[in-house]
């Protein structure tokens, strides 16, 4: 599952002198295959945990808490890894009960990713969802930003999440009584932060630049 991206080595020589320093990075959702873009939907934050983990924190912010309905949460969520890390779906721990990882997977609209978190079960969406990577060695944060592949009709993403159990009155144009009550999510916008991760927006410029020009 190694993926060479030159573009992906770019990134992380452009932040090598910081990422020592960064606690973490967090990046917006702001597409949906459903709901209006532009909107910062969700949240994801990559920190630097205990004992050499990398742990993940993904959240609902208010646009979606506003139209949360019952059992809301997220119900799937996908992530991709630096060619040269050697993370498997085996690494990742601390799922909440009834999750699972697997080496893998689509996402609706925003293509295929390298790791893919799911629940088959109807009560046990998450917000926020929490897990972490562990016992990979010289993984960083920086690690697991990186581009989705393959046919993406709403655009190749850092992230993707699928958000269930909305009570929207946002209905598909078109298509009579097509309310939407779940929503695929996904993004390349980083969170406003100190200077340097200005660095890291130019970084994932080029990705998508490389990724337009393979397609």
């Amino acid at each position: 599952m190694v993926k060479q991206h030159i573009a992906a080595a770019l990134l992380i020589g452009l932040l090598s002198a910081t990422s020592s320093q960064a606690a973490s990075v967090s990046f917006f959702l702001d597409q949906s295959n459903r709901l209006p873009d532009n909107v910062n939907y969700l949240q994801v934050t990559i920190a630097d945990g205990a004992a050499g983990a990398i742990d993940f924190t993904v959240s609902a912010l208010q646009p979606l808490l506003d139209i949360a309905g019952n059992n809301f949460g997220i119900k799937k969520f996908a992530f991709n890894v630096i060619g040269g890390t050697a993370t498997e779906s085996g690494d990742v721990s601390a799922l909440p009960d009834h999750w699972r990882a697997r080496d893998g997977g689509r996402m609706d609209g925003f293509g295929l990713f390298d790791i893919k978190l799911v629940t088959n079960k109807n009560r046990n969406s998450q917000d926020p969802l929490t897990f972490s990577i562990t016992g990979v060695s010289l993984d960083t944060i920086l690690s697991y930003v990186d581009l989705s592949s393959g046919r993406s009709p709403q655009g190749f993403s850092l992230f993707s999440a699928q958000v269930v159990g909305l009570d929207s009155d946002w209905c598909a144009p078109g298509v009579a009584g097509a309310c939407v009550t779940q929503a695929f999510f996904g993004g390349t916008q980083a969170v406003p932060a100190p200077p340097a991760i200005w660095l890291l927006g130019t970084a994932v410029a080029a990705l998508a630049g490389r990724r337009m020009r393979r397609a």
